[in-house]
């Protein structure tokens, strides 16, 4: 899935004082998107299906400024392009919030469906530069997600973002290893998995399920991202027990009961012949789908036995 960009919604919701303002905001806008095409980002900008209608300034729609005289036509072509070649966040909004067991994406108290669709997505959101908190790379959300016990608890993660193109800049290495690991889908993950993730040993039982992932797939997006985490931990540990706390995103261990209750379903065989019971797991965020996996071979490798939906 290569990597896209997503227009956050919110950074539309204050107007500039004046319309000369307005342009300049956009001509940033431009410049940032246009950095992130140069650094590889596909020319792709997921956005709001009433981008048109919001206005700028008062009484200067968006559709006003791609017919002013006034802005640069290269710009208004640009921005065209961006916006034509992909769907509108807004339309696959609730199949997402569906696969991903999300309730709601927030940021400072609002919700902010289209940030929602970047964190799912593993994409750039880029923000109009309309007020000082999009002024940054890294944006903080709120998620509220169903936990393991199905109840809702309340979370922070961090997205990439970007208002400027020195925030782009900011973001090389990571849009240079996001482009490297991007697969097409399932198919092609599994055939290249040696090669992504040669710290990794992948069971058997793992080559089913992601195989099953088809283009488009956000959950396919996800879990490249969980497996390259694995990845660049199992690069950094060299002695010792394997460090939980060393992983980005939260991983741990089946509770007692569900150990008990799901022994037959938590133990694979590995490809050394031997029946392992897989406690360790991680969440897609925010998803239904989980990661199991074990460190016991030592420092430098890890084997992952399951990637799919939530065992029950």
């Amino acid at each position: 899935m290569d990597l896209e960009m997503v227009l956050n919604e919110l950074s539309l919701q204050t107007p500039a004082a004046d319309i000369p303002t307005a342009r300049q905001r956009m001509s940033d806008l431009i410049s940032t998107v246009r950095q992130a095409t140069v650094s590889g980002a596909k020319r792709v900008l997921r956005t709001h299906s009433e981008l048109n209608t919001i206005e700028l300034a008062p009484g200067y729609p968006v559709a006003c400024w791609r017919n002013d005289g006034e802005v640069d036509r290269e710009e208004r072509s640009f921005f065209r392009t961006l916006t034509a070649k992909a769907p509108f966040w807004t339309e696959v909004a609730e199949e997402i919030k569906n696969d991903f067991d999300l309730s709601e994406v927030g940021h400072q108290g609002k919700q902010a469906i289209g940030l929602g669709f970047a964190l799912v997505s593993d994409a750039l959101a880029v923000s109009l530069n309309s007020e000082a908190r999009w002024d940054c790379s890294q944006l903080e959300l709120e998620v509220t997600r169903l936990d393991d016990s199905e109840e809702l608890i309340d979370e922070r993660v961090e997205i990439v973002h970007a208002s400027r193109s020195n925030h782009v800049g900011e973001h090389a290495d990571w849009i240079k290893e996001r482009i490297r690991i991007a697969v097409d889908d399932g198919v092609k993950l599994w055939e290249r998995k040696d090669e992504l993730f040669s710290k990794l040993i992948f069971c058997d039982s793992v080559g089913e399920q992601l195989q099953s992932l088809n283009t488009g797939n956000p959950m396919l997006r996800q879990v490249v991202k969980r497996l390259s985490e694995l990845e660049q931990c199992c690069n950094s540990w060299t002695v010792g027990a394997f460090d939980l706390d060393s992983l980005p995103s939260k991983a741990s261990p089946e509770s007692e009961t569900r150990l008990k209750q799901l022994k037959q379903k938590l133990t694979f065989k590995c490809p050394d012949g031997q029946q392992r019971l897989f406690s360790l797991h991680l969440r897609m965020t925010p998803a239904a789908w989980r990661l199991h996996f074990s460190a016991e071979l030592g420092p430098g490798k890890i084997i992952i036995g399951y990637i799919g939906p939530k065992l029950q």
